[in-house]
């Protein structure tokens, strides 16, 4: 979708959010943020999800990780299997919210 088309979505979405049918304008808006191959939420950008119970757990592990705990103390912390937190930190290194050991030396 083009940028001219989200434009026009939003136009048509404002005109409903005038009328009254905020079921609509959201639905609108939500169809023109999503057509956005870059748009991202701010919790996607950090945490690499915007599912909250995934992002509760990955602040978990990145407070863990930097607290010097090794994979199998925090896969008994957080409760998951140890393909889940693998997973995580492999994440959030990739996103930059945690840093590699080698790098911080």
């Amino acid at each position: 979708m083009t940028f001219k088309e989200r434009q026009a979505l939003r136009k048509q979405a404002t005109i409903e959010l005038n009328l009254g049918n905020i079921g609509e304008y959201e639905k609108l808006m939500r169809k023109a943020r999503e057509a956005n191959p870059n748009y991202e939420t701010p919790l996607e950008k950090v945490w690499g999800s915007a599912n909250a119970i995934v992002v509760d757990r990955r602040k978990v592990v990145k407070k863990l990780v930097e607290a010097g705990y090794d994979n199998k103390e925090i896969i008994t912390k957080c409760g998951v299997t140890d393909t889940t937190i693998r997973k995580d930190i492999r994440i959030l290194k990739e996103i930059g919210t945690i840093k590699d050991k080698q790098e911080i030396s």
